[in-house]
């Protein structure tokens, strides 16, 4: 019953202005548990938007693809039943029609998930995935399309110690290369746990990551407080600055959702959680930034007793932003379409739905503002809802003109299922390349499930040991190969899958070597 309320509830605010009849808002996958994590619009003026299903999460993600009215066109599943993937809240497209999506999967580090970023393309076909390999836990969860045609990922949690390498970032060419990795460790020594939570092209074509991390007060006791946090690197991925807002305070100071470059290209205008003394009393805030990484000013959008939160703000004109806010008494602060001024100003707001979901948010080519979000209802399943607005927070009118929908594609497109597997393996700094086998060894097959064998002309003339060794050198497996055998059988049921070495060593000598991948 309070799903049809909120559903009601949402219709009478999309039809209180009285030429609403020919309005729209649209939600998807109805009765399948879809939860919206991002939207983005194509090249063709349609809008793509990417998220979860919730009974079967995280074996499956989903892609779909609408007309500039929000009626469906395709839609693609992402995943199967044997391995967990996670598409993050980022989608990136270039002007071929070019698809990017990031997120993590578990397909080769058994349950552990690694970064994961996918290149579809014009016909929403799998082009090429890579997956970072690292021990534990790491995730990626935004992107940016590079000027060159290429796109550079957050990767977090690099280091299985979890201090170190804990914001990262890669550049991959539009052909799926490696082009570098750089970690940011920061030599602040009051400095902790630093996470991502975005990534902005600068004017420089550097990238400036936004986040958090935890700052100690100066005094006793020392408290660790959680500051939004800010990487500027240059466009090769080296640092170049970092900025901490309230450093020199002793409160917390808030976490950093998402940062937008002002349309002169001289500030960065960030929308954050400011926290007041303790993570209980929230405002949601502005964050000035020049382009030396200097806060210029805070700007809250409601007093300090009250709960609130700012997510996604969005440029509409030189002085304007649209974003997805709340403020409020704790239990009664409801996300809001927000039509704000760059010193914080709230200019104009429109109620979506009864929930608790902050909205994803976009500006389309005819400024009108995207608001993209979830309800969730007494039987614990979401619906995604796609609402248009004007400038005005009007509910946008249906076009009626025609558009050519993925005119990039030389055939109609189908909805399908793509499936996270056959992607290039990227261990450290180094990804691994298939290559034909040397002449000291071969190993079929390559890659391997239960089992493979490895042959060499060199068994047959002396006696050999080989050696298998995991992606962090250590030693899963040793084998006595006698003189005059040629083949020997390795059975890898229930290795841990990824990347190993395999070495033949002749007494001290190590006359050959190749790598195999375990599925």
């Amino acid at each position: 019953m309070v799903r049809y309320l909120n559903i009601c509830v949402a219709i009478l605010i999309l039809i209180s202005n009285l030429n609403s009849q020919n309005r729209w808002f649209n939600n998807y996958l109805s009765g399948e548990d879809p939860f919206g994590e991002s939207i983005t619009e194509f090249y063709d003026k349609g809008y793509l938007l990417a998220g979860r299903f919730g009974p079967n999460y995280p074996n499956y993600c989903w892609l779909i693809k609408t007309d500039i009215n929000g009626e469906l066109l395709w839609s693609k599943v992402l995943g199967n039943d044997d391995y967990y993937i996670v598409i993050s809240a980022d989608i990136k497209t270039n002007e071929f029609g070019e698809i990017y999506l990031v997120g993590s999967t578990n397909t080769y580090s058994n349950n552990d998930y690694d970064p994961l970023i996918m290149k579809l393309d014009s016909c929403g076909e799998k082009e090429w995935c890579k997956v970072f390999i690292e021990d534990g836990n790491n995730f990626s969860n935004a992107l940016e399309v590079t000027f060159d045609g290429g796109v550079v990922c957050v990767l977090r949690y690099m280091n299985p110690n979890l201090i170190e390498d804990r914001i990262c970032l890669a550049k991959l060419s539009s052909e799926g290369e490696l082009i570098w990795k750089e970690c940011y460790n920061s030599s602040d020594t009051s400095l902790y746990y630093g996470d991502a939570k975005d990534i902005t092209i600068c004017p420089d074509k550097g990238f400036l990551i936004t986040g958090s991390c935890y700052y100690e007060d100066p005094s006793p006791p020392n408290y660790l407080w959680i500051k939004p946090y800010y990487i500027k690197t240059d466009s090769l991925g080296n640092f170049e600055w970092e900025t901490i807002v309230h450093k020199d305070i002793v409160k917390p100071g808030g976490i950093a959702w998402s940062t937008v470059l002002s349309p002169d290209s001289s500030y960065y205008y960030s929308s954050i959680n400011h926290f007041y003394y303790n993570p209980d009393l929230t405002a949601g805030s502005l964050v000035k930034i020049d382009l030396h990484g200097n806060v210029v000013g805070i700007y809250d959008l409601a007093p300090p007793n009250d709960h609130g939160a700012l997510y996604e703000s969005k440029f509409i004109s030189d002085s304007t932003l649209m974003a997805s806010a709340s403020w409020g008494p704790a239990s009664t602060s409801v996300p809001k379409a927000v039509i704000i001024d760059t010193l914080g100003n709230m200019l104009n707001s429109a109620f979506l739905l009864d929930n608790e979901w902050m909205a994803h948010t976009e500006v389309t080519y005819d400024n009108k503002l995207l608001f993209f979000t979830n309800i969730h209802d007494e039987n614990d399943n979401f619906d995604a809802y796609l609402f248009k607005l004007n400038t005005e927070l009007e509910s946008d009118t249906i076009y009626t003109q025609l558009f050519n929908y993925d005119s990039l594609c030389p055939y109609q497109i189908a909805s399908d299922t793509i499936v996270q597997d056959n992607c290039g393996l990227i261990v450290g700094d180094v990804e691994i390349k298939n290559k034909p086998q040397n002449e000291d060894i071969v190993i079929y097959p390559n890659p391997a499930q239960n089992k493979f064998q490895v042959s060499s002309f060199r068994f047959q003339v002396s006696s050999n040991i080989i050696e298998i060794f995991d992606i962090f050198g250590r030693k899963v497996k040793e084998i006595k190969i006698p003189k005059g055998q040629n083949t020997i059988e390795v059975n890898v049921e229930g290795w841990r899958k990824g990347l190993y070495l395999v070495r033949v060593r002749t007494g001290q000598s190590v006359v050959g070597s190749e790598k195999v991948i375990v599925n």
